[in-house]
């Protein structure tokens, strides 16, 4: 709370009063929400866009299940589009391009290098349980079993749309907006610049992992997802951009659900996705499960590429977002 913002009759002791009260929850400084406040905030925000209002809107609308898929995520990227939009003006105090949203040539051709990453990573997946004799492919361009499931050109089209719409809001949500301010918020006399991003960088995949919990039925496969939150939140960390991160999510969910049907490993994923290949499997589940062996050691190798990728196009692979926060570059509107 700045001074202007203080009634003029309030005498000093009060003034000082206030300003103690406020510290938990304002940084006088910075002019803006602590870290914490600016995270919740944004994030009981989208969870409501998310979650409680498209259950009202679309819970008796009997819909294709793709269909209901992209009109839900479609819902919700408007939402966290609204929420990063005020965010950056009101909250944040920061420019929309500085969630790594600054698309250009550059960020469309990450975006392409991350989905080639993807799509390869996961193929080899499939090729590892194929040739073990851990699954065999039971149908080619197999449509979803669901009642109601619309043809296979025009589901795979829908799907493709709802992953691309998850991609976008789920990074906007967990690597733009929540690690770049927990990275903020960690900036301190005990934390470097480059602990502060580390330590960012865990609390958003933990944070991503918790929100997947309801496909996880472990620890250990919470613990894939907090993984997959980790590559994905690395990528942002190294290039600054959401580019990369955006097109790996995108093309993950895309390339094991519905083009190698890496998921078909789960019977309820299996009578509603479309794929174009429907492979079934015999396996263990250590390792041919969604959260298996295969499948962490896949995503290791899609860290290494991106990486990899990251190291020729830069010259070199390291912290490239800032944690420090400067009034002078960011002035309250």
């Amino acid at each position: 709370m700045s001074k202007s913002n203080i009634p003029r009759d309030v005498d000093e002791p009060s003034k000082h009063t206030i300003r103690l009260l406020l510290v938990p929850f304002w940084n006088h400084t910075e002019r803006r929400p602590r870290a914490l406040w600016r995270i919740l905030g944004a994030f009981v925000l989208v969870a409501i866009g998310s979650q409680v209002i498209p259950s009202v809107l679309f819970n008796d609308i009997e819909l294709p299940p793709s269909i209901l898929g992209v009109a839900q995520n479609g819902f919700t990227v408007a939402i966290v589009l609204l929420v990063v939009v005020i965010w950056a003006r009101h909250v944040d105090h920061r420019q929309l391009s500085e969630y790594g949203l600054e698309i250009g040539d550059e960020w469309i051709r990450a975006a392409g290098v991350g989905i080639i990453i993807a799509f390869v990573a996961w193929g080899l997946a499939l090729v590892v349980h194929l040739s073990t004799g851990w699954a065999h492919i039971s149908a080619l361009l197999s449509p979803s079993n669901a009642e109601n499931a619309l043809p296979l050109t025009l589901a795979m089209l829908a799907f493709t749309i709802q992953f691309l719409f998850v991609g976008i809001w789920e990074e906007l949500l967990f690597r733009g907006l929540i690690l770049k301010n927990a990275a903020e918020g960690f900036q301190s006399r005990w934390f470097s610049e480059r602990r502060s991003v580390l330590a960012g960088l865990v609390v958003s995949s933990v944070l991503f992992g918790v929100v997947h919990v309801g496909q996880a039925n472990s620890l250990l496969a919470l613990g894939f997802w907090v993984l997959m939150g980790l590559v994905l939140g690395s990528t942002y960390v190294v290039t600054d951009s959401l580019a990369i991160p955006i097109g790996l999510h995108f093309a993950t969910n895309l390339a094991f659900n519905n083009v190698y049907g890496l998921s078909n490993v789960r019977p309820e994923t299996a009578n509603i996705a479309a794929t174009l290949l429907r492979p079934d499997f015999t396996g263990p589940a250590r390792f041919v499960g969604v959260s298996g062996f295969v499948n962490v050691g896949i995503v290791l190798i899609i860290a290494t590429l991106a990486i990899g990728y990251v190291t020729i196009r830069y010259g070199s692979v390291k912290v490239r977002i800032s944690p420090s926060y400067t009034i002078d570059s960011h002035s309250q509107k």
